[in-house]
C-alpha cells in the first residue's frame, strides 16, 4: 500500500492539560481545509492516471530535519478512504531508504512495474488491509517556484477492461511516460495548493504553541493557581457545546461554530496572562501581612516589651498591664493575619494595639501597629489591601494589552475582547470599565461563570479552603439573582453537570436563578 520503511513513531507536541483530548471537536478550518485538499488532489491523480489506490506524503519539520509524513490515502477497490489510525504516525526520511524518500531526493517520478519483495508493503500492514501492491508510480509534488512539498504514490494501474480484483494476480498495465506527462499536468498546481494549506496548518500549530507557552508562563509566574487556566478553558468550551445542544428556551437559537469554540478556548486559556505583569508577592500573598511585615511587628513588640521592663525597673512603676496587652496582642495579630472575615473583637484588638505606644530615651515613640499594618489586619475578607487589590485587578488591562499585540488569524480576532471582559458584570458593577450586559458577549458570560466556579472549588489556593460544588453553585446563583451573571448560561452549566460532583443530588438541591 505504501513504503515499508518508516521512522519510529514519535509522539508529536500536543496541547497540554485535560482538554487536549477534546480538540477534535473543534478542529480548525485550516486543518480541515488541508485534509480536503489532500483528498481532492489524490482523487484527481487517481482519475487522471487511472489507478486503484494512492497515498500522499507531505514534507514536515521534525526537530532538526525535514521528514515525509503520511497524510492521505484512498483505496477504491476495498472502499478505504483516509489513513487508518494505526498508520497515521508513519514518518519517512528524505533519503534512499524508501521509495517515497528516494522520490523526494531525486525530485523525479519513480515507476515500479514489477514490485519486488523489498518494495512491497510491510507484511503486517498488508495482512491488516488485505491488499497487494503490484505496481507503483511515485511522483514528487514541486511548486512552480521549485519547492518540494510532498510525494504522491499511485498504486495498481487499472486494467483496460474489467473490474480490478485487489486479491487477484492478473498482470496490470504498466506505468509509462504518458502517465508521467499526465502527472506533471496537475502536480505543480496541486503542490501550490498543498503548500498554501500546509502554511495555514503550520500557522495554526504555531498559534497553539504560542498559547501554550503563555499558559506555561502564567503558571510559572503564579504557581498558586497552576492549572486554573486550562480548567476554565475546559469548563467554558464544555458549556458552549452544551448550549449548542439546546433546542428549547432562550438560548435555543445560539450556536457556537467550531471557530468560535476555538476562539473561546484560547480566550479562556489566556484570560489571566496579564498576571505576568503583577508582582509575585501580591500574586502569591497568603496572609494579610507579608512575612517581612510580620517579622517587623514581632521585633517591634519585643523591643517595646523590653523597654517597658526597663522602665518598670527604673521608674518603679507598674507596666504589667501594657506588657500583658503586648503578649496577648501577638497571638491575636497572628489570628487577624489569616484570610478570614474580620470579627468585631479582632478589629477592637487591632485598634487597641494601634493605640499602644512606648517611649524610648532617644525621644522616639514606638507604636505596636502602624496605620498601614492596622489597615491590612482589618481587611474585611481575603488577604489583599485596597492597593494590592487594584494591582491584581490591573491584570485585566495587561491581558488585553498583551493579547492585542498578537496577530490573531481569521476567526480568532475576538480573543482579546472576550478575555478582557471576564471580570465585568451584567449590572455594571464589575471591572475594569463597569460596562453592562449589552457590551458583554456570550463567550465572556460563559467564561465568567466558569472562572468563578473554578476559583471557588479549587484546592490549590493557600488563602482559602476548597469549597464544595454545591456551595460554589449557591454563591454563583446569588450573583445571578443580583444581576451580575447570566442566569440562562448558569442554568445550562448546572443541568449539563460540567462540574466535579455527585451530580443529581446537587442539581436537585440548587434552585437555578434566571
Amino acid at each position: 500500500m505504501f513504503d515499508s520503511v518508516w521512522l519510529a513513531q514519535d509522539s508529536t507536541p500536543q496541547v497540554s492539560g485535560i482538554f487536549a483530548d477534546k480538540l477534535s471537536v473543534e478542529m480548525s478550518e485550516a486543518i480541515d481545509n488541508l485534509q480536503k485538499i489532500l483528498d481532492t488532489t489524490l482523487e484527481s491523480f487517481l482519475d487522471l492516471v487511472q489507478c486503484d489506490a494512492g497515498s500522499v506524503y507531505t514534507v514536515r519539520k521534525d526537530r532538526t530535519e525535514e521528514i515525509l509524513t503520511f497524510e492521505a490515502m484512498i483505496t477504491r477497490s476495498i472502499n478505504l478512504r483516509g489513513v487508518p489510525e494505526h498508520l497515521g504516525s508513519l514518518k519517512f526520511r528524505i533519503d534512499d531508504s524508501s521509495i517515497v524518500g528516494k522520490t523526494a531526493v531525486s525530485r523525479k517520478p519513480i515507476l515500479l512495474n514489477h514490485v519486488s519483495t523489498e518494495n512491497r508493503v510491510s507484511p503486517s500492514v498488508g495482512e491488516t488491509l488485505q491488499y497487494t501492491t503490484r505496481n507503483i508510480f511515485s511522483g514528487p509534488l514541486i511548486t512552480p517556484r521549485g519547492d518540494l512539498v510532498g510525494v504522491v504514490q499511485l498504486l495498481n494501474k487499472l486494467p483496460r477492461r474489467g473490474p480490478f480484483d485487489p486479491h487477484g494476480t492478473e498482470r496490470l498495465p504498466a506505468f509509462d511516460k504518458r502517465d508521467e506527462r499526465l502527472f506533471s499536468i496537475i502536480s505543480g498546481q496541486a503542490a501550490l495548493a498543498i503548500e498554501n494549506s500546509l502554511l495555514l496548518d503550520e500557522q495554526e500549530r504555531l498559534m497553539e504553541g504560542i498559547v501554550n507557552a503563555c499558559v506555561t508562563a502564567i503558571e510559572a509566574r503564579d504557581p498558586v493557581t497552576s492549572g486554573h487556566s486550562l480548567r476554565v478553558s475546559n469548563y467554558s468550551v464544555g458549556l458552549a457545546m452544551a448550549v449548542n445542544r439546546i433546542d428549547t428556551g432562550p438560548l435555543r437559537h445560539l450556536n457556537f461554530t467550531s471557530a468560535q469554540l476555538r476562539e473561546l478556548r484560547f480566550a479562556s486559556m489566556l484570560h489571566d496572562v496579564g498576571k505576568i505583569g503583577v508582582r509575585e508577592e501580591v500574586l502569591q500573598k497568603e496572609k494579610k501581612l507579608h512575612p517581612h511585615e510580620l517579622e517587623t511587628i514581632a521585633l517591634r513588640l519585643r523591643l517595646m516589651r523590653t523597654q517597658l521592663l526597663v522602665l518598670q525597673q527604673a521608674e518603679k512603676k507598674d507596666y504589667s498591664e501594657a506588657i500583658r496587652r503586648i503578649d496577648g496582642g501577638w497571638i491575636r495579630i497572628l489570628e487577624a493575619n489569616e484570610p478570614s472575615v474580620v470579627s468585631r473583637a479582632t478589629a477592637d484588638l487591632v485598634n487597641d494595639l494601634h493605640s499602644l505606644k512606648v517611649p524610648f530615651d532617644t525621644g522616639e515613640i514606638l507604636t505596636a501597629l502602624t496605620e498601614e499594618e492596622s489597615r491590612k489586619l482589618c481587611i474585611p475578607q481575603g488577604t489583599l489591601s485596597e492597593t494590592e487589590r487594584v494591582e491584581i485587578e490591573s491584570h485585566v488591562n495587561k491581558t488585553y494589552d498583551i493579547l492585542k499585540m498578537i496577530p490573531w488569524s481569521k476567526g480568532l480576532e475576538q480573543v482579546p475582547e472576550i478575555a478582557y471582559k471576564h471580570h465585568e458584570s451584567l449590572n455594571g458593577t464589575g471591572y475594569p470599565n463597569r460596562i453592562t450586559a449589552g457590551l458583554i458577549p456570550p463567550q465572556t458570560r460563559i467564561m465568567t461563570i466558569c472562572d468563578i466556579y473554578d476559583a471557588l472549588v479549587a484546592s490549590d489556593r493557600p488563602y482559602k479552603p476548597s469549597m464544595s460544588a454545591e456551595r460554589a453553585l449557591s454563591i454563583i446563583e446569588s450573583q445571578v439573582k443580583s444581576g451580575k451573571l447570566d442566569g440562562h448560561f448558569f442554568e445550562v452549566f448546572v443541568e449539563a453537570e460540567l462540574f466535579d460532583t455527585s451530580g443529581v443530588s446537587v442539581r436537585e438541591r440548587i434552585t437555578v436563578g434566571t
